[in-house]
C-alpha cells in the first residue's frame, strides 16, 4: 500500500514553497508514495498542481480550515503531514494533539522574517516544536535558524536544498529578442533584473538607489522587477524621486517567469535574508551572472569570484561598483556564468525528490 503524504500549505500564490511542492508532486515516479495537497487558500492559484489538490470553501481567518485536517487525515487514509510555511506548520502541529500521524515541517526561513505574525508563530513552535517528528530546512543557516529562535535540537532536523527545473530554465536567445521588444528595452540597454517579493527583506530599494548611481555613469542601465509585494508603491515613489523612473519596469506577477528571464543580462539579489532561493538556481541555470549579498543559504551556494559576485557590502554603491565591473569585463562575466551553470546541476529535481522520499519512508518505517 501506498504512503499517503498530504502537504499542508497556505496558498498556491506564487512562492519557493509552492514549486517545492509542484516539484515533489508532479515529479514522483514512485509507485508507492501519493500525495495530496491541501492549500489553505485556495482561490487565487498562480502555481497550479498537477495532482491531488484539495480544494474546501473556508474563507480566510476560518478556523474550520484547521479543523479539517482531521477530517482530511481520516478520509484520505494520511500516513505523513508535510507541512509547508508558518501558519500551516502551527496548525499541522497542533492537530498532533489529537491524531498520531507523524508530521514534517519544511522551514522555507519564514521562521526568521520579521513582523506580528511571524513572532506569534516563532513563540508558539518553541512550545510545540516537540510534536513535529522532523524538521526539513532548506539551508545550514535555516538549521541554525530553527536552533536560535525556535530552540530545536539540530539532530531533529535535516537539510534538503530546493531543487530547479532544468528543462523549464532554457536560455533562448529568440524570445529574448522577442520580449526585450515586447517590454520596450532597447538593443543597448543593460537589463538589471530581479524576481520575487518586492520587499525590505529582499532588499529591493537598494537596486533602485543603485541603478540611480548606475544611470550617472551609462544612461542605458534599466532595472526590471518580476513579482510583486508591500514594497513596490515605495520603490515607484523613490524611483520618481530619482529622476529615474522612466528607467524601472515593474512587470508584477508573470506565469512564463522562465522565458522573461531571458530579458535580464545581470540578476540582482541583495537580499537581508535569505533561506536558499530558487531564483539564485534559476538565474545560474539560465546563464545569467549574479550579484547577491552572501547572507544565509545564499553564502553556501555561491562562492565570490567563482560561481557569482558576493557583495562585501550590501549598499547601493558596492552594487554599482560590481556591476559596472560585469558589464565592462566579458571575460569574467563568462567566467561567472560558466562555472554557475556546472555548479548547479547538482541540483536536479530527481535528487530533490528521492531525498524526500527517503524522509517518508523512513517516518514511515517502510525500507
Amino acid at each position: 500500500m501506498a504512503i499517503h503524504v498530504l502537504h499542508i500549505i497556505g496558498s498556491l500564490k506564487l512562492g519557493g514553497a509552492q514549486i517545492c511542492v509542484k516539484q515533489l508532486v508532479e515529479h514522483n515516479d514512485d509507485p508507492e508514495i501519493e500525495h495530496f495537497v491541501y492549500p489553505l487558500r485556495s482561490k487565487q492559484v498562480d502555481i497550479p498542481i498537477e495532482g491531488n489538490v484539495i480544494k474546501l470553501p473556508y474563507r480566510n481567518y476560518d478556523p474550520r480550515k484547521f479543523f479539517a485536517i482531521f477530517k482530511l487525515c481520516k478520509q484520505y487514509d494520511i500516513d505523513i503531514i508535510h507541512a509547508h510555511l508558518h501558519k500551516p506548520i502551527l496548525g499541522a502541529l497542533l492537530a498532533r494533539f489529537f491524531i498520531n500521524i507523524p508530521v514534517v515541517v519544511h522551514e522555507h526561513c519564514s521562521i526568521a522574517y520579521r513582523g506580528l505574525q511571524y513572532s506569534i508563530y516563532r513563540f508558539i513552535l518553541r512550545i510545540i516544536k516537540h510534536k513535529a517528528n522532523l524538521y526539513i530546512a532548506v539551508s545550514k543557516a535555516t538549521v541554525k535558524d530553527l536552533k536560535y529562535y525556535a530552540n530545536v535540537d539540530p539532530q531533529y532536523v535535516q537539510m534538503v536544498y530546493n531543487a530547479v527545473d532544468f528543462e523549464k530554465f532554457t536560455p533562448n536567445a529568440e524570445k529574448r529578442d522577442i520580449l526585450r521588444r515586447e517590454f520596450g528595452i532597447g538593443q543597448d540597454d543593460m537589463v538589471l533584473g530581479f524576481v520575487g517579493r518586492i520587499s525590505y527583506v529582499k532588499g529591493t530599494e537598494l537596486i533602485i538607489e543603485a541603478l540611480s548611481l548606475l544611470l550617472k555613469e551609462n544612461p542605458h542601465y534599466l532595472a526590471v522587477f518580476l513579482g510583486r509585494g508591500p514594497q513596490q508603491h515605495e520603490l515607484i515613489y523613490l524611483a520618481e524621486q530619482r529622476g529615474i523612473a522612466n528607467r524601472v519596469k515593474f512587470l508584477g506577477f508573470r506565469k512564463n517567469v522562465s522565458d522573461i528571464l531571458n530579458v535580464f543580462d545581470i540578476a540582482l539579489m541583495p537580499s537581508r535574508k535569505e533561506g536558499l532561493p530558487l531564483t539564485t538556481l534559476e538565474y545560474m541555470t539560465m546563464k545569467i551572472p549574479v550579484i547577491s549579498s552572501g547572507v544565509d543559504g545564499m553564502g553556501e551556494i555561491l562562492t565570490d569570484q567563482e560561481n557569482a559576485v558576493v557583495l562585501k557590502e550590501n549598499t547601493p554603491s558596492c552594487i554599482c561598483e560590481n556591476v559596472l565591473r560585469l558589464a565592462n569585463d566579458p571575460d569574467f562575466r563568462q567566467s561567472l556564468i560558466n562555472n554557475a551553470h556546472r555548479y548547479v546541476q547538482d541540483f536536479s529535481i530527481p535528487r530533490f525528490v528521492q531525498q524526500i522520499n527517503e524522509i517518508y519512508r523512513k517516518l514511515a518505517n517502510r525500507n
